[in-house]
């Protein structure tokens, strides 16, 4: 498919949506941009913007759909995959700093997180309220965005399942900067498709996570 290059104009649009602060091209995106951790796939955006809320990224999306722009998303980049490399180049756009653990909900044992927030924040955050958050993968400095957008698992899936499991509701930005509530504190939900469970290990390929529940377990301490 032939994309359209990035131009000054578009710049300028990522400008006046996140600020020139939060904008990078050419030089001033970091090396670590042009790849994951698996250092074999290795490609540059054209243009890096970090977005802080559901609001930028929608208009971001939004924009690039319009103008045939491909989008990266990208959390940490401790992937070993190479789904957050910008291989159509284009914009690449950083959750990384959507990093804010937004409610617990100790009655119905959730964590609302953003994208940004890291697996080991989640584990010491919740463990103070004699919490558990089961997935295990091995990298405890992913993001909980790339985690969902992988479907991470690690060494205690046999027994309590993947990241999938632990998923009670997503917000999710899709490619035209449509903004969606999938699913939510809810145990059972009988209405409509199971659109959450797509999203989840779909790479970032459907869509872009800005919000997620999750569900917790009692930690069970030693006696």
């Amino acid at each position: 498919m032939n994309y359209k290059k990035v131009d000054q104009k578009d710049i300028d649009f990522l400008i006046s949506v996140c600020g020139k602060e939060r904008v990078f091209t050419g030089a001033n995106i970091h090396e670590t941009y042009s790849r994951d951790e698996l250092v074999h796939a290795n490609k540059y955006p054209e243009v890096l913007c970090e977005v802080l809320t559901t609001e930028e990224t929608s208009k971001v999306m939004k924009y690039a759909y319009d103008n045939n722009i491909p989008v990266t998303p990208r959390g940490q980049g401790t992937g070993l995959a190479g789904a957050a490399v910008a291989l159509h180049g284009g914009i690449m756009l950083s959750t990384a700093k959507m990093n804010s653990i937004l409610e617990l909900d100790e009655e119905n044992l959730t964590l609302t997180v953003e994208p940004g927030v890291l697996l080991m924040e989640i584990y010491e955050y919740v463990q103070k309220y004699d919490l558990f958050y089961p997935p295990d993968p091995g990298e405890k400095s992913a993001s909980i965005g790339g985690n969902i957008n992988t479907n991470a698992g690690g060494m205690r899936a046999v027994k309590y399942g993947v990241t999938r499991d632990y998923v009670r509701g997503l917000e999710v930005v899709m490619a035209n900067g449509t903004v969606f509530q999938l699913s939510g504190k809810n145990v059972k939900n009988s209405s409509g498709y199971a659109v959450k469970d797509l999203i989840i290990g779909s790479e970032g390929t459907l869509g872009i996570v800005t919000k997620a529940i999750l569900k917790l377990l009692p930690l069970l301490r030693a006696p």
